[in-house]
């Protein structure tokens, strides 16, 4: 829930914070942000990709 929510305030949309969450990216190794964010590390790491991301960094 709360990957779901920082994703919204980074993105500034649902729409965009949930096609975000459901992209495969190369980062997480051909993974989702969703699939990822299952576990409590996995969690932080996608909060980490979306700190980075409100700070300017590539999505």
């Amino acid at each position: 829930m709360r990957v779901q929510t920082l994703a919204e305030e980074t993105f500034g949309e649902k729409d965009k914070a949930n096609r975000w969450l459901r992209r495969t990216l190369t980062e997480l190794g051909g993974e989702t942000p969703l699939v990822v964010a299952q576990t409590e590390a996995g969690a932080r790491v996608i909060e980490t990709i979306l700190g980075k991301i409100a700070w300017g960094a590539a999505a």
